[in-house]
């Protein structure tokens, strides 16, 4: 190799020698073809008596000893760059491997302190313009800076959230992470600051937990994991159900607890297929003697994708929620199981999932990925999915003294969203029967099955929606929908209303994820259907901000208020009539989500 690099450096400065030496002896020939003037010579005479040019010197010998020294000169030069180029590329790879090799066996730690999942929102609101403050149920008070109640948010509104969007609220998270080979621990501690006023702050813990992680794959690359998943203060983001609407096994099936649901789960996750079990407990005061009680609750969970385009999921579990505090059946406890299924159907677009399941990892470097907007590369994507859950709990049975019976509640829906170029369209359909809504209270009366001389309705709703993007920063659209709202009929008044009725009576219960609203109707009247239009315009701005109205209309034949039925205070008693049908609302927001 040596011997071939030396010929060819050898050849190569001969023919440049050659060169030179041609150019030598060429370009002078080639300037004297030219006329020229000797020096000195007297204005006015040039061009004649010039002399003629010398004859141009002849070529030098090469002297071949002087170019192979040169060679020899070059080749060296080139072996030695090339072996420290080697060497340099051997010690920095010897390093390289000597810092993983330490990084392996020492672990690293990451992670970081800060407030994440911050939502900023300054609103104009008027939940109702065609009513006057006191003419419904709640109250809307006019024109004003702040959040809505709920006649600000439609029954088609949040469906996946426990959040309407309006609220100021943040989340302070200190997270560590250490991985080492297959290992990864982690553990984060969040306190979410909500109900923001002058002089109070609402802290509550919001999913604070560790979590221990065996990897197949050290570099993460294969999603094969088994891990355990502790939750110290609070369960609630560990919940059985799917669309956050429907889901149940949270913290409210303890509400007579006073003390914190701690819980852990233990799931196997593969490149296809996931399952999990586990547990949460609480201290439930029992009845009989006053004494806090340990109530545990088991939970457990499959699912797999049979092909790409569909998974199937399935969990379960069952809840003691305590002994009864009705006093025939004290003895007895309040057992809550149930099981939910759930099939996905999907193409360009991922499966979804409620951002209130997900863990906080606090990343101070960008952007949070939970408001990540939405992205519109082109083209149809679509995703449906169906649920149904069965619940089964065991009550008072109220057409037999000292026993009990099982209640069973019932809940489903489908959801579809497509997408097509920067066209966005969305259907919901939902059903609860009233067993459903009311399981974390439970039941109405509270701890006893409904008696026979009741009647109940289920609440279903649908609502239809599309719009569109324009440019990645102005978004209209336009949503409808219809919601036969849920029953209660007595024939002797509705248990726990502010007047016993003398006559039929009928409540209109609701949910909106978090509190249970109950409308009182007047005598002898009945529900009917709630019909609802939104209008809207949003603009993105500066990556996290963004501004937005709401325009929205409503006939809810259900309003109603509470009031005397004449002007003597001393003669006249209460009674619920009919309220303002009619709404009309504006919601403006000025945002920033991060």
């Amino acid at each position: 190799m040596r011997r071939l690099i030396r010929t060819v450096v050898v050849a190569a400065l001969v023919a440049a020698g050659v060169a030179v030496v041609v150019a030598l002896g060429v370009a002078p020939g080639v300037a004297h073809a030219q006329p020229a003037e000797p020096p000195g010579a007297p204005e006015g005479n040039q061009g004649s008596g010039a002399a003629a040019p010398a004859p141009a010197p002849a070529p030098a010998p090469i002297d071949e000893a002087k170019i192979r020294e040169l060679v020899d000169r070059e080749l060296a030069q080139v072996l030695t760059e090339r072996a420290a180029k080697e060497a340099a590329e051997r010690a920095a790879k010897e390093a390289a491997d000597k810092e993983a090799t330490a990084s392996e066996e020492t672990g690293e730690m990451k992670g970081g302190s800060g407030f994440m999942d911050t939502r900023l929102a300054f609103t104009v609101t008027n939940e109702n313009i065609l009513a006057k403050p006191g003419e419904t149920i709640p109250s809307a008070p006019g024109w004003r800076f702040g959040t809505p109640n709920s006649l600000g948010v439609l029954f088609f509104d949040n469906y996946d959230t426990r959040y309407s969007g309006f609220e100021t609220l943040s989340h302070a998270t200190m997270y560590r992470e250490y991985s080492r080979g297959h290992l990864q621990a982690e553990g984060a501690f969040v306190i979410r600051i909500n109900e923001l006023t002058e002089n109070t702050i609402n802290l509550a813990d919001d999913g604070t937990y560790v979590t221990l992680t065996d990897w197949k794959d050290p570099s993460h690359k294969d999603p094969t994991r088994i891990s355990l998943t502790a939750f110290p203060v609070s369960a609630d983001r560990f919940r059985l159900g799917y669309s956050y609407r429907l889901s149940w096994g949270g913290n409210p099936e303890y509400k007579r607890s006073k003390s914190s649901t701690p819980g852990a789960k233990l799931q196997y996750d593969g490149p296809n297929m996931y399952a999990f079990i586990g547990a949460k407990s609480s201290l439930v005061v029992d009845p009989r003697d006053g004494e806090q009680k340990a109530a545990l609750g088991v939970l457990a969970g499959v699912g797999f994708d049979p092909t790409p385009m569909l998974r199937l999921e399935a969990n379960g579990g069952y809840f003691d929620r305590g002994y009864n505090e009705l006093q025939d059946v004290q003895r007895e406890k309040v057992q809550l199981f149930g099981g939910s299924v759930q099939a996905s159907l999907h193409k360009g677009t991922p499966l979804r999932s409620s951002v209130d399941y997900r863990l906080y990892k606090f990343n101070g470097e960008s952007v949070s990925g939970l408001f990540a907007p939405d992205r519109y590369p082109g083209g149809p994507s679509w995703l449906a999915q169906t649920e149904l859950t069965v619940l089964g709990q065991t009550l008072k049975d109220p057409q037999a003294t000292g026993s009990t019976v099982i209640q069973y509640g019932v809940a489903g829906d489908l959801n579809v969203r497509v997408k097509l170029d920067r066209l966005r369209l969305r259907l919901d359909l939902s059903y609860r029967d009233l067993a459903f809504i009311l399981h974390s209270q439970p039941s109405l009366p509270p701890y006893e099955d409904f008696p026979s001389a009741y009647d109940t309705s289920a609440d279903y709703f649908a609502a239809v929606g599309a719009d569109h993007n324009w440019g990645d920063w102005l978004t209209l659209g336009l949503i409808a929908g219809v919601e036969k709202p849920a029953t209660l009929t007595s024939p002797k008044g509705i248990p726990g209303a502010q007047i016993d009725a003398m006559g039929t009576s009928t409540a209109v219960i609701r949910n909106n994820n978090i509190d249970t609203l109950i409308t009182i109707l007047p005598a002898g009247k009945d529900a009917v259907a709630q019909i609802a239009l939104k209008a809207t315009a949003k603009v993105d701005f500066a990556k996290i901000f963004s501004a937005l109205v709401e325009v929205f209309y409503s006939y809810d034949g259900n309003q109603t208020r509470y009031v005397r039925t004449c002007s003597d205070p001393q003669q006249c008693p209460f009674a619920y009539v009919f309220g303002q049908f009619n709404q009309l609302g504006l919601n403006a927001t000025l945002q920033a989500r991060f």
